[in-house]
């Protein structure tokens, strides 16, 4: 029997986002008392919370995040542990999960500093490096548990965000995957015509 393990943080109104972005309103402006109905309406940026990069998000091109195929927002997948790191650097022995998963969660246990100015502030930084390896290896979507893999000038976003390649940010509890065997990750985004979305993740186990 299958187990299903939500990694997606939950949006909500006025949520922390990145610096410089605004923050997500969701307010109830339909109620049963005055309308027979209740109805919230949202108001975000695509990188509120969980979200999904598409190429569109740094790359000069037409294409939105709506017109890929449903397919490939889900896949075999895998987790790698960097907790403790500030600054990750490729390691070889992780070519084997590269080569054998469609998408890799990075595990740097930064989630635990949502709602603080560390989350944002001080996340660990991934060397373009990786985004190369991932590419070679055939993967196409790679996430992390953190608001971003990199900082201006953005390389890690550069080098991995092309064809049909995908970067999943601020995700939440990596913890509760297995070290050391695959499962199936489903990260569908919303069908919007946009450079990015929100997204809802889950593995199944």
């Amino acid at each position: 029997m299958s187990n299903f393990i939500d990694l997606t943080r939950t949006l909500y109104h006025e949520m922390p986002v990145f610096p410089g972005e605004k923050s997500p309103a969701i307010t109830l402006d339909k109620t049963i008392a005055t309308d027979g109905y209740n109805g919230f309406r949202l108001e975000s940026n695509m990188h509120s919370g969980t979200h999904m990069d598409a190429p569109m998000h740094v790359q000069v091109t037409d294409r939105t995040i709506d017109s890929f195929d449903a397919g490939l927002f889900t896949g075999k997948a895998c987790v790698i542990d960097v907790r403790g790191l500030k600054v990750i650097r490729y390691q070889p022995e992780w070519e084997a999960k590269f080569a054998g998963h469609d998408i890799v969660l990075f595990r740097t246990g930064h989630d635990r500093t949502w709602d603080t100015p560390a989350y944002y502030g001080e996340y660990p930084d991934f060397e373009s490096l990786i985004a190369g390896k991932l590419v070679e290896n055939g993967v196409r979507i790679a996430g992390f548990d953190s608001p971003s893999p990199d900082r201006m000038p953005y390389d890690f976003h550069l080098v991995f965000l092309h064809d049909e390649r995908f970067l999943i940010e601020s995700l939440t509890n990596l913890g509760a995957l297995p070290d050391n065997s695959s499962f199936r990750l489903y990260a569908f985004p919303l069908k919007v015509r946009a450079e990015a979305s929100l997204v809802r993740v889950v593995a199944e186990i």
